[in-house]
C-alpha cells in the first residue's frame, strides 16, 4: 500500500488550501477535501519543517507547521 504526504497545496477551482495532508492509498494526487479536484502546489503557502530542533529553547518538533520555532521564534536546526 502506498502512502503519501503532500505540503503547501491549492484547489484551482474552489480555492480550498491544504498546509500539511497525509494519504494512504492509490492515489498520487491530492484532491480537494471541498469540490474534488486535483490540487496544485501553493507557491504562496505556508512553510512546514520536519525533524527540527531549536538550539535557543531546546525544544524538538518531528513536524511543525512554520519556518520558526513556535514557541520561542528562534531559527531551527535539523536533528541528526
Amino acid at each position: 500500500m502506498k502512502a503519501s504526504s503532500y505540503f503547501g497545496y491549492k484547489c484551482p477551482r474552489c480555492g480550498s488550501t491544504i498546509d500539511i495532508d497525509a494519504t494512504v492509498g492509490s492515489s498520487d494526487e491530492p484532491y480537494c477535501p471541498d469540490c474534488g479536484t486535483i490540487m496544485k502546489p501553493d507557491p504562496h503557502g505556508k512553510t512546514s519543517a520536519a525533524n527540527v530542533y531549536c538550539p535557543k529553547c531546546k525544544a524538538s518538533f518531528g513536524l511543525v507547521n512554520s519556518d520558526r520555532c513556535p514557541i520561542c521564534g528562534g531559527p531551527f536546526s535539523i536533528m541528526k
